[in-house]
């Protein structure tokens, strides 16, 4: 995905390189991108735009998951019944907040899928090509997120599964396939796992280790085992909803129909039992599970229908199939008010904006003041800057502690400070907190906060002295 992500982002410069001065997002030059080696930030986005650039990239890799959820429930049972899985999984809140992030887990979620895909494929035809595209994904899915390696055992299972029923369609060579074109592919977009083979090691082993072993702090992390599985299992329900849930686990019993199925979920079921051997609860792991819940949840819907169709055969043979209809009734109760939901929470999303952004917008709405002073460790970005009305400067936070307000300047100042090097800035970080605290609330103009989890404090956001930090919370103050 870094590869990837830089393919966009170089297309994204050339853009950039033909808008003129006037527009908000523009570069006159290469150099004009700022990074960590520039800035001495661990982490720094140089340019907003080349963010969302990568988010855009982000949201068509899932909206090819959902098509690719509708073509494996096609082949598992019909296009009804793909058109419901993949409809369900579009209008999953989780999954579309978590889609337009710049991460692994979503795309990953795809290629596993296209694993699955060529694999049901291959079962069904017998085509070699298939079973080579099956590989293919593997390895691009390995590249994408190491613990995707787990989809490696799909095609061996295919192979399996087939020389069950067609011993001539599973040639001797196939069996070798299996691990040579995922490793041959992983060299060929990875190739410093070869060429810094020490560093890749240690990479690979820290994060083994950190699953594994050390876990990710009191908050994320759970003893391996059930009761791992119980905090997903809560995950998983809090997504999806009661009644969701109540036709996902009826989706189960699809498997008595359509052998093929249990085929299907033979991977998210592999995947869900080593990750809960983890200690580490990041839910976003799972990403790529919701696909299958989704093919489950309509599963559940052709199980309702198989049983209402015998039953009225049973009963009343004469009539006109009513099965269909009553299906699609509760089809559409259970997906529209959902899609409604999450069409608006899609809404607010798309227009969700960084608080600096916010900061400025209501800064030029402002009367009353002639100049701004800015704090420098709240980075706001050039192309924010340049639509302010005011005249500004930016200065160190300390140094705009040290000396005296000014009549007809407002200050711009971040509401609270820290850092992860805590012992090596820790006066410097107490003299800013002391700052910051010490300011009245009479000379606040203005808060700019990004409540994330419904705190209600004032001091909820965090500006790390050494990150850019995303969306921190600002005060506008007249006064100090």
């Amino acid at each position: 995905m870094i590869y990837a992500n830089l393919l966009v982002d170089i297309l994204h410069y050339f853009s950039l390189m033909g808008h003129p001065s006037t527009d908000v997002n523009y570069l006159t030059n290469l150099n004009d991108i700022i990074i960590n080696y520039d800035t001495g930030w661990k982490w720094t986005i140089s340019h907003p735009s080349f963010y969302h650039a990568n988010r855009v990239f982000s949201v068509v890799l899932a909206t090819a998951t959902v098509f690719v959820t509708y073509l494996i429930g096609k082949i598992v049972f019909n296009r009804y019944i793909g058109l419901i899985g993949a409809s369900f999984l579009a209008i999953l809140p989780f999954i579309v907040i978590r889609s337009a992030w710049i991460t692994t887990d979503s795309p990953v979620a795809l290629f596993v899928l296209m694993v699955v895909l060529f694999s049901l494929l291959f079962i069904k035809t017998k085509k070699l090509s298939y079973f080579i595209l099956s590989l293919l994904f593997v390895g691009i899915a390995i590249t994408t997120k190491y613990n995707a390696g787990l989809s490696m055992a799909i095609p061996f299972i295919t192979l399996l599964w087939v020389y069950k029923s067609s011993k001539e369609s599973v040639k001797t060579y196939m069996w070798f396939l299996v691990p040579i074109i995922p490793i041959v592919i992983f060299l060929i977009i990875m190739p410093y796992a070869i060429l810094d083979l020490p560093t890749f090691l240690r990479h690979v082993g820290g994060e083994i280790r950190h699953y594994k072993v050390l876990g990710q702090g009191v908050d994320d992390s759970a003893k391996a085992g059930l009761p791992h599985l119980k905090i997903q299992l809560i995950y998983f329900y809090n997504n999806i909803g009661f009644f969701n849930t109540i036709m996902v686990l009826l989706g189960i019993l699809g498997v008595l129909f359509r052998p093929l199925f249990i085929f299907t979920l033979i991977m998210p079921i592999l995947y869900i039992s080593y990750m809960v051997g983890t200690k580490v609860t990041y839910h976003r792991n799972f990403i790529q599970v919701y696909p299958f819940i989704a093919l489950l949840f309509a599963s559940g819907f052709y199980t309702l229908y198989i049983f209402l169709d015998k039953l009225q055969k049973r009963f009343k043979p004469k009539q006109l199939p009513l099965a269909p209809l009553v299906v699609t009734i509760i089809t559409i109760l259970f997906l529209a008010p959902q899609a409604y939901s999450t069409l608006n929470l899609a809404k607010i999303e798309r227009d969700a904006r960084d608080s600096r952004i916010h900061a400025v917008n209501a800064i030029n709405r402002l009367k009353g003041f002639k100049e701004i002073v800015i704090a420098k460790e709240l980075r706001i970005h050039p192309q924010n800057l340049r639509v302010l009305n005011l005249p500004y400067t930016i200065k160190p936070l300390l140094q705009i502690a040290s000396s005296k307000s000014k009549e007809g300047v407002l200050y711009i100042l971040p509401a609270l400070i820290t850092s992860s090097k805590w012992r090596e800035k820790k006066e410097q970080i107490h003299k800013m907190r002391n700052f910051i605290d010490s300011i009245k609330s009479d000379s606040i103009v203005q808060r700019i906060i990004r409540n994330d989890r419904g705190d209600k404090r004032a001091y909820v956001g965090i500006t790390r002295l050494e990150y850019y930090s995303i969306s921190p919370n600002i005060l506008f103050v007249k006064n100090f």
